[in-house]
């Protein structure tokens, strides 16, 4: 029992550590946060943090997991073989772009090409990384197969723009419009995907 409530409370820091962290990268990007800056903004000494993550890479590799965690849900869910591949799409799609809005995940600082390739050294991570790749690749493959997709767009271009869509809601922070609804937007970067690529939808 004295064991479990020390587990919770050692996760429950985890997850107020990592909620601080995305709110500093958010901030100020990941190469200008310090783990002592860190450390003050959740209120811990820095051995309690390092207890928590040795490093920032440490970090910052738990708050990629967080994300894959939830797409792996979709990709994952039995149910998900009965929907269409775009239905697939569209689900994760939608997942990936409403977890960064209800979290602040930045995911588009996690996948800069500094943090992809300290990724690299963490081969379990890079495995869930190319799981999810490799299902994103096959779903558009069988999407344009199946008529769902016009075959006259590259595939390799809408894979591109399926993960600009998913790295959407933290692009343009410098427009002078407000930010993205929480509610609105997977909407319409949903609709957005599914109208662009509709059989015949160009000229």
């Amino acid at each position: 029992m004295v064991s479990s409530l020390r587990e919770r409370r050692r996760q429950m820091l985890r997850d107020e550590i990592l909620e601080a962290a995305q709110s500093l990268i958010a901030e100020r990007g990941y190469a200008a946060m310090s783990m002592d800056e860190l450390a003050a903004r959740v209120g811990v000494s820095k051995p309690t943090l390092y207890s928590q993550f040795s490093t920032k890479e440490a970090l910052v590799a738990a708050m990629a997991i967080q994300v894959m965690e939830r797409l792996f849900s979709v990709v994952d869910d039995d149910g998900a073989t009965e929907r269409s591949p775009m239905d697939r799409l569209i689900d994760l799609l939608r997942t990936g772009v409403q977890v960064q809005l209800d979290e602040r995940v930045m995911a588009m600082q996690l996948w800069m090409p500094d943090i992809v390739h300290m990724l690299k050294g963490h081969q379990e991570h890079m495995n869930q990384i190319c799981k999810i790749d490799a299902v994103v690749v096959d779903l558009v493959s069988q999407a344009i197969s199946g008529g769902e997709i016009d075959p006259r767009f590259d595939q390799a271009s809408i894979v591109r723009v399926f993960y600009a869509l998913f790295m959407s809601p933290h692009i343009g922070y410098l427009s002078a419009i407000d930010a993205p609804s929480r509610e609105h937007m997977p909407d319409t970067v949903i609709e957005i995907f599914r109208r662009g690529l509709a059989p015949d939808s160009r000229p």
